[in-house]
């Protein structure tokens, strides 16, 4: 008990190794007092009794003890890796630069790989980067051990397929893709996710950075507690302060991956049922995450690339093809045989040639067999659909949040004729943290003192953050391009802790943007948000809706509005006269709620999946006709394949990246002092 309550206190109320050991040493001292004063009263009273007068009893003085006692802690694989393109050393025989090489004819990498350190005790050479992971079999071993867990996981074993609907991905084809796999007792099927988030949790001045989250959910356990923290694999987290790129990222995946080969031949692992082990196996079905994270993860080209689609070999150009039975689907094989080409290039000449012509790379999660590469990736309904097609709707096509209609297009084109080209809005309409100006003016100085910058300097080459970086996150960024730098040179890429990888090329077509709505519309639909009567579980979206001043809306604030408020007050508005115009505005909003309504639905058949892609075509046709000036984002092609891909997993809503996204904010909450790259706090924490 009071092991317990010292690694509480560490862990959960932040108190320091020393202190925590502090308070051992003090709880040690009053249970040896009580045990004396116990035995003497005994003495006492029985004066006959054999009584020891110093019972033997010792706490461990060192946190670290009292929790291996515990055995809470994780086990964690420390390896030292290069700070640029993330190659992996052993500290026996670690060179002073790295010396790895893409190709065989590639220059090597030559990053430095240890740095001098000041301690307490002197200077001292230690590596610059370190990346941590933790180890499968025993947090399998500790998943499996807590009571109960089994019996949940037999539910998914002993789950009868429902012929019509399918209410989760147990009753999918996706769940028999792997055979009798998902059916067999002992084998337990996992999904991946990746992506990143900025664990400063702002994005001004030299404190922007970017470290991604790898975790894993047992779905052989019921939807509701699959997300729950304690059954939650936290594999690693990437090192900040910089994404990898799209060719450095499986150095990062291979150790991961390495793991769940051997998982997949079957492995002993005690549990709470077999204590002396069982043979356990695993797989990995569905990889979940934003566009931009998936391409990274799985190899496949960008958004902004020639071959941009990963589920068809539909071009960048016709991304307006709404003929979707002419469409050519990609075929796991033709994936994994251009992913093989790419890997076997011994230039680099020769790799991106064979990407321009593939549009895909070398991938870790190839090395599971198993795995088809594009059946077995979920495009995730959270950023593809409500914060890509949803949010692009409202701020680009409808303009809400420019000036309404009734002031004036004058006003609006004078506002974005003031606005330079290369920025989304007008300097005083940022969102700035006032409060925090001037601690980061004073870290600033601090970085600039410590590393004697001149304002002569061109860029800040020690900082955490550089122009170019700013300008890759303003553009989208570049790193999935077909003729990309980054890929050559192992550039780090762009800072994508932006809520869909398109904000930035919306936030300019939003300020070019001209509300549809005038006052008195915007009026009505913000007096509707306000006196609507809703259950106390759902959330309000702002009342002051299209002002600056509420922030950006949440992925499940947008949802709400679209699903729930905007339904009960468009009609009202756009059928109050007879305008042709309105009329079809009605109908094209009426494709896309039914859309969402299909979409983010708990079930799901293959009726409503092809009512699905009816309503989106007419919601694309009628969207070409009433704002032929706003151009089709790579989102509305790939939600033509939602229909297909409900079809397969399923309820795509349960498997989103929302339970995924809030696990990174409580990751990014954690508090670091500002020290990401010197301690493995944050994954550490986060595992705990």
């Amino acid at each position: 008990m009071a092991c317990g309550l010292a690694a509480w206190l560490h862990l959960r109320c932040g108190l320091s190794r020393s202190a925590t050991g502090k308070v051992l040493k003090v709880m040690e001292i009053m249970v040896v007092t009580a045990l004396n004063l116990g035995a003497a009263l005994v003495r006492l009273s029985h004066p006959a009794a054999n009584v020891s007068t110093s019972p033997r009893f010792s706490l461990p003085h060192d946190i670290r003890t009292a929790m291996s006692v515990l055995s809470i802690e994780p086990n964690i694989i420390r390896s030292i890796c290069c700070p640029k393109c993330y190659t992996k050393y052993a500290i026996a025989d670690m060179p002073q630069v790295c010396l790895y090489k893409e190709t065989n004819r590639s220059k090597p990498c030559n990053e430095k790989l240890w740095t001098t350190r000041i301690t307490k005790g002197g200077p001292r050479v230690v590596p610059c980067r370190l990346y941590s992971t933790q180890d499968f079999e025993s947090w399998l071993e500790f998943f499996l051990l807590h009571p109960g867990v089994e019996e949940l996981i037999d539910k998914s074993y002993a789950h009868c397929p429902s012929s019509d609907n399918m209410h989760s991905i147990w009753d999918s084809p996706a769940w028999r893709s792997l055979g009798s796999f998902t059916t067999t007792h002992g084998n337990l099927t996992f999904s991946f996710y990746i992506d990143w988030f900025n664990p400063f949790t702002n994005k001004i001045a030299g404190k922007s950075a970017s470290c991604g989250a790898i975790m894993m959910f047992c779905l052989n356990l019921p939807y509701e507690l699959q997300c729950l923290p304690q059954y939650t694999f936290f594999a690693g987290i990437t090192p900040p302060p910089h994404e990898p790129s799209v060719t450095t990222i499986t150095a990062l995946s291979d150790s991961i991956v390495d793991h769940l080969q051997a998982m997949w031949q079957g492995k002993k692992i005690r549990t709470h049922r077999h204590p002396d082990g069982a043979l356990k196996r695993v797989a990995v079905l569905p990889t979940i995450g934003d566009l931009l994270a998936i391409r990274k993860l799985l190899g496949f080209a960008g958004v902004a690339s020639h071959n941009f689609c990963s589920f068809c070999t539909l071009q960048r150009s016709e991304m307006d093809n709404l003929d979707y039975e002419s469409w050519t689907k990609r075929t796991g094989a033709d994936v994994l045989a251009g992913a093989m080409e790419w890997k076997s290039a011994t230039t680099k000449k020769d790799r991106k040639a064979f990407f321009k012509k593939n549009g895909v790379r070398w991938s870790s999660l190839h090395r599971l067999t198993y795995r088809d590469p594009v059946q077995h990736t979920v495009l995730g309904v959270m950023h593809n659909w409500i914060e890509g097609i949803l949010q692009h709707q409202a701020r680009v096509k409808w303009g809400i949040g420019i000036i309404p209609a009734a002031q004036g297009n004058e006003n609006a084109d004078e506002a974005i004729s003031a606005t330079p080209p290369s920025s989304p809005l007008p300097f005083n309409k940022l969102d700035l943290d006032v409060e925090m100006l001037d601690e980061e003016i004073t870290a600033l100085y601090e970085e600039s003192r410590q590393y004697q910058d001149r304002p002569e300097h061109v860029k800040r080459l020690h900082s955490q953050a550089s122009f170019f970086m700013a300008e890759q996150q303003l553009e989208g960024g570049h790193d999935d391009a077909d003729e990309s730098p980054n890929d050559d040179e192992f550039f780090p890429g762009e800072v994508s802790d932006t809520d869909t990888e398109a904000e930035a090329d919306d936030n300019l077509e939003a300020w070019k943007a001209v509300c549809i709505f005038d006052s008195t519309s915007l009026a009505m639909i913000r007096q509707c948000l306000s006196d609507t009567v809703i259950p106390s579980w759902l959330e309000r979206p702002p009342v002051n809706l299209g002002e600056k001043r509420h922030g950006k809306l949440k992925a499940d604030q947008w949802l709400q509005l679209f699903t729930v408020f905007l339904p009960l007050i468009l009609p009202e508005i756009w059928l109050a006269e007879s305008n042709p115009r309105h009329t079809a505005l009605l109908s094209n909003f009426h494709d896309l709620v039914a859309c969402t309504n299909i979409v983010c639905s708990y079930s799901v058949s293959s009726a409503s999946a092809d009512l699905y892609l009816y309503h989106f075509i007419q919601y694309r046709k009628s969207s070409k006709i009433l704002f032929p000036n706003v151009n089709t984002r790579p989102n509305h092609h790939y939600a033509m394949h939602n229909a297909d891909l409900m079809k397969f997993w399923g309820p795509l809503i349960k498997l989103s990246e929302f339970p995924y996204e809030r696990h990174n904010g409580n990751l990014q909450k954690i508090k670091t002092n500002s020290h990401m790259c010197k301690s493995p706090t944050l994954f550490e924490s986060g595992l705990h």
